[in-house]
């Protein structure tokens, strides 16, 4: 069968190749077929080694990579009874589980959600990994559907994949957005929801920045010792104040210093940050990914709501992925830019 896979991890080369087909899925497990799927940027940084230590348990050669896509079982394990084959479902699996740029693959119960009619093929391809994240970012700073309403929220990194499902889903929570992006994806956050926006090139608007809780999807810098929205929230003094950062440097640590010293560096970065933070009143969270059935359920919901605007801004022939996924610009963007097995 067909896969994408990638065969040097020094360079991080996508290949179409040729792979046996996978066994019958064994308990707890589903049998996929391939509808469609894109490309996060964690994908070209684990190809190359990125977090190795922690998230490559197969070792060298030649490895399917992907995280997320929209897929129709072929065949269920046992234990699994509430799903059956021929219905599409919304994937989203850890570096750790499997990959889904292959005809054919299997993966957890857990990794999925069944997908509403409503939901197309194109929409459901790029949503499951950004939006698991963009879920548990906003859930790390406390918010909710319940509780998001008139607090004032800002997304840096709005215009990516994770921030843009977090503008929407902010956004039909009820809250109030300031979105960071480059002046060119003004327009694009903008259409998302977004009531304020800024362009992160900007000094003096990034400094005058207000918000009392901060999405970060985009790194401070490489030593997560700059961090100036962080700063700007610290010389506040309103109540309610957090930061959540996606782009911490638990798997950079790793690849570099091994697991127990990364883990142990990185554990210590963060436990200086968070209690300063809290000293100041401020929620300071690091979110890594989880697999999670139940909020890909509500992410299938959300985005077959026609009034639901698409966060896809590209559609592609599967064929073109590892031109795609190979390009040193990339991923693309903004939003997110999918790949479907039978392109229209």
């Amino acid at each position: 069968m067909k896969a994408f896979t990638i065969v040097d991890q020094n360079t991080g080369t996508l290949r179409e190749t040729d792979v046996p087909a996978p066994p019958a899925p064994a308990d707890n497990q589903v049998q996929l077929e391939l509808i469609g799927t894109s490309i996060n940027p964690i994908d070209p940084l684990v190809a190359k080694g990125y977090g190795a230590p922690l998230l490559d348990r197969k070792g060298p050669g030649a490895r399917i990579t992907g995280r997320d896509a929209v897929a129709r079982v072929v065949e269920v394990g046992k234990g699994v009874t509430d799903l059956r084959p021929g219905q599409r479902v919304l994937v989203a699996a850890s570096p750790r589980t499997g990959g889904t740029y292959a005809d054919i693959f299997n993966l957890p119960r857990g990794c999925m959600a069944p997908i509403e009619d409503s939901l197309s093929d194109a929409n459901a391809a790029g949503l499951g990994y950004a939006g698991l994240t963009a879920l548990q970012a906003l859930a790390a700073a406390g918010l909710s559907a319940d509780n998001a309403r008139g607090k004032h929220l800002c997304i840096n990194g709005a215009s990516g994949g994770v921030g843009s499902i977090a503008l929407v889903l902010a956004r039909r929570w009820g809250a109030r957005i300031t979105a960071v992006a480059s002046q060119r994806n003004q327009d694009w956050v903008r259409r998302l929801g977004a009531d304020q926006t800024v362009d992160y090139g900007d000094p003096a608007a990034m400094a005058a920045i207000d918000a009392d809780i901060i999405l970060n999807f985009a790194a401070p810098d490489d030593t997560h010792r700059k961090d100036p929205l962080l700063d700007g929230l610290h010389q506040r003094n309103t109540p309610g104040r957090a930061y959540v950062n996606t782009t911490n440097p638990v798997l950079s640590l790793a690849t570099e210093k091994g697991v127990v010293r990364g883990l142990a560096t990185s554990g210590g970065i963060y436990a200086k940050k968070r209690l300063a933070a809290r000293r100041a009143g401020i929620r300071y969270r690091w979110v890594l990914f989880q697999e999670n059935a139940e909020r890909l359920a509500y992410l299938t919901k959300v985005f077959a709501d026609p009034d639901t605007p698409t966060i896809v801004s590209a559609s592609q022939p599967l064929e073109a992925l590892p031109d795609a996924f190979n390009d040193p610009k990339g991923a693309p963007s903004p939003g997110k830019g999918v790949f479907l097995v039978d392109s229209p």
